[in-house]
């Protein structure tokens, strides 16, 4: 450990005495790991592995309880004996010895006395070191180590072949803990770490030299077994560092360092194959650097169809703060696009000005990326398959929270569908089909639901804002049919694996469920989805929608409740990049705005036919179409971290 302190002296002679400071060099050796031992013989429970565990060390302390030792079973093969294996080549200082320490030590002597060291870089050629003599452990806990060198040997594998114990009577030998110490003479702590993602793309190397190093090998390349031959890219450099150049974003390089020193022996240490990974992307507006203060507020740097009056499209928000704080990607921050397609010009766009122009073809970028996250659709029929989405509380209690797909229906009738799948947001997550008095949250109703995980239910609320009840049969699942039938007031439920064979609901004593709402006509027959979670929006899709009866009218949406159902409107987003002569592309995704979740939209940058990707002048996110407008719906989009660069996986 060294001291020392700085003086500031003051002209003309005032002192500023400074406050001591320390610090202490690096240790000579250090402690290998993951060494695993093998011996020739072991007493039952005082296996070779507790030598190298350190079971029943405190620190430096090792206890007197047998079972934290190797003891040599009792009339086992002779001679005995101990090997140790590293995961590689070490140059060995020393050995940390702890000799056998149970309490009646004093009496058995197991403790080994002297053994015979050899060494070998492949535990096929052995070297012999000499014999050593180990001290007598005190047979008390609280036992410190007794060192033995070893010169700085270069091994891979150590073994002891024991002479004798302390005992001096029976051949059966004992030691408690063994602890190998080597100079660190290879190659260490890499920059960028060992298996780092994201690693710069500057292709600057370095680590800690091995102590005796006078210059470097460094392999370098993309195939791990080439650089592991020797067979890669060499370079040999003088300092512990090295320029690999500009790396291509996305990518796993391998390295190895080999430290030479011709005048050592041995005169090279060969360094493990470290790898690391580029980062994929360079980022274009990952949405963290905009705040709620006039000049950096987001919709100052995307200009929105608010601004410039030219479309539906509003980025941020009305009011502070202007930026998605909650619905992120990564990082704290979202933009925020609301997308009004219903009027002319039936299309919603934000642009981004570059200032210079930017060049998005460096370190082998072929790839824009953005993620995105829309809301889902409410209602989505195609080919007789229908896809709802819901959120809510429940259809339950004295008012509801849901989506209702419906028509009107006069007078008797029923409706049937088949519920394909409901999304697990609740065991009672439900979908299925409905009579309603009203579209008021506390009106009259009869269900009959597939919930996700508690059967099927009839469920009825007879008075506007009344309490409900049930009947419900436990275990069925979907895919199942599920049917509702009205007949004056009274109601009835029935359930299908396959559409053709009913059963009917029944009671818990076992007859046929049935229950009297009284509705006026006309009343709403329909399918209805609840996620039973306001935190979550379910999806059901269900198929084979049929009501008898006098219905009328096309199907209709409605989102019964006040529990936040937020949807969007299927609508096609795109992008256009349009470079510095005013030359643009545009690539389009058909799903995304209608996702729950974060979806990374990632568009081969050869989509951009015909622009200069080396000046990239602007970037154009829109719903809609701007070349074929047509009248469509409305919604809310969240843009995240928009990057070029290169997926690691190729895709």
């Amino acid at each position: 450990t060294y001291y020392w302190r700085i003086d500031e002296v003051e002209a003309p002679s005032t002192v500023h005495r400074g406050e001591v400071w320390s610090f202490t060099t690096e240790d000579y050796s250090y402690p290998i790991a993951n060494v695993t031992a093998t011996a020739s013989s072991s007493n039952p429970g005082m296996g070779p592995e507790n030598l190298v565990n350190s079971s029943g060390l405190t620190g430096d302390a090792h206890s007197a309880e047998g079972k934290d030792m190797w003891l040599s079973a009792n009339g086992g093969a002779q001679p005995t004996w101990i090997q140790f294996a590293f995961d590689k080549v070490y140059k060995l200082d020393r050995i940390l010895v702890w000799n056998s320490n149970q309490l009646l030590e004093s009496v058995l002597g197991f403790g080994v006395k002297e053994a015979t060291v050899e060494y070998s870089v492949d535990g096929a050629a052995w070297t012999t070191l000499g014999n050593v003599e180990l001290p007598r452990a005190p047979g008390e806990a609280a036992y410190t180590p007794d060192s033995v060198e070893l010169g700085g040997i270069a091994a891979r594998f150590v073994k002891l072949t024991i002479v004798s114990n302390w005992g001096g009577m029976l051949p059966q030998y004992g030691l408690s803990e063994i602890r190998f110490l080597s100079i660190p003479v290879q190659p260490a702590m890499p920059f960028p770490a060992d298996a780092a993602a994201n690693a710069p793309v500057d292709g600057a190397l370095s680590w800690r030299s091995g102590r005796e190093a006078a210059s470097h090998r460094v392999y370098f390349g993309t195939d791990r077994q080439a650089v592991a031959d020797g067979t890669a890219t060499v370079k040999t450099v003088a300092d512990a560092r090295f320029d690999a150049g500009d790396l291509t974003l996305g990518t796993k390089y391998y390295w190895k360092v080999v430290e030479v020193n011709e005048a050592a022996e041995p005169s090279v240490w060969e360094g493990d194959v470290w790898s690391f990974t580029t980062g994929e992307y360079v980022v274009i507006d990952d949405i963290e650097g905009y705040t709620d203060d006039e000049g950096s507020r987001i919709y100052e740097t995307w200009i929105d169809g608010l601004t410039n009056g030219t479309n539906g499209s509003i980025v941020g928000y009305m009011e502070a703060p202007f930026a998605e704080r909650t619905i992120v990607h990564s990082g704290k921050q979202s933009m925020p696009i609301e997308y009004n397609n219903v009027n002319t010009p039936f299309y919603s766009e934000a642009e981004r000005e570059f200032s210079p122009a930017e060049n998005w073809t460096v370190n082998g970028a072929d790839t824009l990326s953005l993620w995105v996250r829309g809301n889902p659709a409410a209602y989505v029929e195609d080919g007789g398959t229908v896809t709802m989405t819901a959120a809510g509380h429940d259809i339950w209690d004295t008012a509801d929270d849901f989506r209702f797909a419906y028509k009107t229906l006069t007078g008797d009738g029923s409706i049937v569908v088949k519920v394909e799948s409901l999304v697990n947001t609740n065991v009672w997550a439900k979908a299925g089909v409905m009579v309603r008095q009203s579209l008021d949250a506390d009106s009259k109703f009869v269900y009959f639901i597939q919930s996700f995980g508690s059967g099927v239910s009839m469920g009825w609320r007879p008075q506007a804002a009344g309490t409900c009840s049930s009947a419900t049969q436990a275990g069925i699942t979907a895919p199942q049919w599920v049917k509702l039938t009205r007949k004056g007031d009274v109601f009835t439920a029935q359930y299908s694996v396959d559409g053709k064979a009913w059963t009917d609901l029944k009671n818990t004593d076992g007859t046929i469920a049935s229950t009297t709402v009284a509705m006026t006509n006309p009343v709403y027959v329909g399918l209805c989805v609840t996620s039973h979670n306001t935190a979550a929006t379910t999806t059901a899709v269900m198929s084979g929608v049929a009501v008898t009866g006098a219905a009328g009218g096309v199907w209709q949406v409605a989102t019964i409740g006040d529990d936040p159902q937020p949807t969007n409107d299927p609508t096609s987003l795109y992008v256009t990049v349009q470079d510095s002569a005013g030359k643009a592309a545009t690539a389009t995704n058909a799903t995304a705005a209608t996702s729950a979740d974060w979806v990374q939209w990632k568009i081969p940058l050869s989509s951009f036919t015909g622009v200069n990707l080396k000046a990239v002048k602007k970037l154009y996110l829109g719903a809609g179409s701007k070349t074929s407008p047509v009248k469509g719906g409305a919604g809310m989009l969240y843009i995240d971290d928009i990057g070029f660069g290169h997926p690691a996986d190729g895709q």
